[in-house]
């Protein structure tokens, strides 16, 4: 471990710190972007809205093509009513069992086709309603969608904003490692990983601003004496007596 460390070097070594710091902060930043968890959100109930309207535009078609259908079956029994009664009026049909038959079949045709049209009727009921439901989640899908797009244009805002200034820090931060002697910044790498990221803090008013710990006085007048590298009693962070 180093030990004759100069109070340059060990100053730079704070500098290192800040750059690292800084670097942390901006990364937690970038991961905890709010307007970036809502752009989750959204796109997340965009995918089940969109999952929703396919069902409803299926379901919708379905009862569709029933209420086509229907309205095809009563037009015809509309026509073959009308035929049948065209000949029972027309005086063509003379014998009175042809003629009964004949109305009994037209009041056959009729109740069936009362019996269709009240088929229709709740058909076309479920179609409101099914129509409904589709605008409805139509609706529902395009709002979240146009948030969908503002989010992501704010993220990306965000996110481009985040790079821009972790690429500066970095950048000093490669500056400011290249001062600092191999050993003593391998030594702080190692205990940053231990300790959250702060391998290094400064002693000021007699305290740690690692752990903010207070000092012994005579502790702090051993380091001031001894100088070159000390580190925390209580932390084991590298200090840089100010």
């Amino acid at each position: 471990m180093p030990t004759e460390v100069e109070p340059a070097v060990l100053h730079r070594l704070l500098d290192l710190q800040d750059e690292d710091t800084a670097i942390k902060r901006l990364e937690e930043q970038k991961a905890a972007l709010p307007e970036a968890a809502r752009l989750r959100e959204v796109n997340d109930l965009l995918q089940e809205l969109t999952s929703d309207l396919e069902i409803a535009t299926k379901q919708d078609e379905e009862i569709a093509r029933e209420h086509s259908r229907l309205e095809g079956e009563i037009e015809l029994l509309d026509q073959k009513i009308a035929r049948e009664e065209q000949r029972m009026f027309a005086g063509t049909v003379s014998n009175p069992k042809e003629l009964s038959s004949l109305q009994a079949e037209v009041e056959s045709l009729k109740r069936k086709k009362n019996g269709l049209e009240d088929q229709l009727l709740e058909v076309m009921e479920a179609r409101e309603s099914s129509s409904a439901t589709v605008a409805r989640i139509t609706g529902e899908r395009d709002q979240a969608s146009a948030e969908a797009q503002e989010l992501t244009r704010t993220v990306g805002e965000l996110v481009a904003e985040i790079d821009a200034q972790l690429a500066q820090h970095s950048s000093q931060r490669d500056q400011v490692a290249a001062e600092i002697p191999p050993d003593l910044l391998s030594l702080y790498e190692k205990i940053r990983a231990q300790k959250h990221g702060v391998g290094a803090a400064a002693l000021e008013q007699g305290t740690c601003q690692g752990c903010h710990t207070k000092l012994p006085q005579k502790e702090i007048e051993r380091m001031r004496a001894e100088g070159g590298l000390q580190r925390c009693d209580n932390c084991r962070r590298i200090l840089v007596i100010a």
